[in-house]
């Protein structure tokens, strides 16, 4: 019996140690999840937090001056159905000026350089020639002389009434009289042609040069002289452009002719840039057909900002068919990976850097360089943007990325 006893006492203690295994076997797995479950939630986080700060690059002011890098913000622009052509910008015939001597001489003095403005009867440059010291003489002699044949003219005149004089003597005098008289008006109207003030001349001072005066005002465009050069006569010396009347010329080819008329919008790009657009208006349609391309010339007036615009640049531009207004950016703006768009938006800004966020967009219609810009998550109102230089911003983050990696 005491044997039975003492079996049975074994077995509980072999039963409750089991159990209190079993217990702390169970305990271990659960805590074992717990921390499991802990670091995964640690990592995901991280992951997380990691792929928002993989967007965002910083840069140096300066470096965003020496890889061209600018920033903006959205622009509207009409993207709407266009009619494509092609042109030229043009000034009036009497907005441009060539300045030719009238008679020849030696440059004495250049008062301007290129691209200078000048005003309307500004003096740009100074002659001297012996013969314009013999032009103010012969002027000289001729009033002398007229002075003299009026007097003789009155005086006879006068002797004829009292029949002191011939008919035929006072006819002379009266001749004499009326050809000094051209003579003098001749040598006035030289004079003045070549710019030399009468007034001045009839004190007796006798000058060596004559002045070279712009005839509009404007800005020199062109220089053909250098002092000590002689300028024939009719020899171009200065051309003078007034860009305030610049217009673009189009050439509209016939089938289209039907679909341009006066009022209608304009937008332009010069083909050196087109990064930059602006605007114009038609004022005049060509009545002239040209045989040899087809064509007729439109005529439009540029609208705003003339600058960076200069007689002869080409353009390449957009007749408007149908508005339709969207928010923009140029194509330097854009950056493509794997088939999605993205640009760089201003995060945070101080004295030395720009922190940049890379966001993904919907890019929409193209022309003249600018794509429409679709935003998937709303942004505040006129956030800056990199308008140029995106793919060596992309550049620099994708670094930043492989050396993160590297570590």
């Amino acid at each position: 019996m005491k044997h039975i006893i003492n079996i049975s006492s074994i077995f509980l203690l072999l039963i409750f140690l089991v159990s209190c295994q079993n217990k702390t076997t169970q305990q271990k797995k659960e805590t074992d999840s717990k921390a499991q479950n802990e670091t995964h939630s640690d990592t995901h986080e991280e992951d997380n937090e990691k792929e928002e700060t993989s967007n965002l690059v910083t840069l140096q002011q300066k470096q965003l001056e020496v890889m061209d890098i600018e920033l903006g913000t959205t622009k509207k622009v009409n993207l709407g159905k266009t009619l494509k052509v092609n042109g030229q910008l043009e000034l009036p015939p009497q907005k441009r000026a060539s300045i030719s001597a009238i008679v020849g001489g030696r440059v004495e003095s250049v008062a301007v350089i290129e691209g200078d403005y000048v005003k309307k009867g500004q003096i740009i440059a100074r002659l001297n020639n012996p013969e314009f010291i013999t032009i103010q003489s012969e002027y000289l002699t001729a009033k002398s002389n007229y002075s003299f044949l009026e007097k003789d003219y009155l005086r006879k005149k006068e002797l004829l009434k009292d029949g002191i004089t011939s008919q035929k003597s006072f006819q002379q005098a009266e001749a004499a009289y009326k050809d000094g008289k051209s003579a003098l008006n001749a040598a006035k109207s030289m004079l003045q042609l070549i710019g030399i003030n009468i007034s001045v001349l009839d004190k007796g001072q006798i000058i060596s040069s004559i002045p070279v005066v712009s005839p509009i005002k404007g800005y020199v465009q062109n220089i053909a002289i250098n002092i000590g050069k002689f300028v024939a006569p009719e020899q171009e010396m200065f051309e003078i452009v007034d860009n305030e009347h610049l217009h673009i010329g189009l050439k509209v080819f016939e089938k289209d002719i039907d679909k341009a008329k006066v009022g209608q919008k304009i937008t332009f790009a010069l083909t050196t840039r087109p990064d930059k657009i602006y605007e114009a208006e038609i004022f005049a349609l060509g009545s002239a057909f040209d045989m040899d391309t087809r064509a007729v010339k439109v005529h439009a007036k540029i609208i705003g900002t003339h600058e960076g615009l200069l007689t002869g640049m080409f353009v390449e531009a957009r007749i408007t068919t149908s508005n339709k207004e969207v928010n923009a950016l140029p194509e330097g703006a854009f950056v493509t990976e794997k088939g999605l768009d993205y640009i760089f938006i201003q995060k945070e800004k101080d004295k030395d850097n720009i922190t940049l966020e890379k966001v993904q967009i919907n890019r929409g219609i193209s022309d003249l360089g600018f794509s429409e810009v679709v935003f998937i998550n709303e942004i505040p109102k006129n956030i800056v943007v990199v308008t140029k230089g995106a793919y060596y911003v992309n550049a620099e983050l994708n670094k930043g990325e492989f050396e993160d990696h590297d570590h």
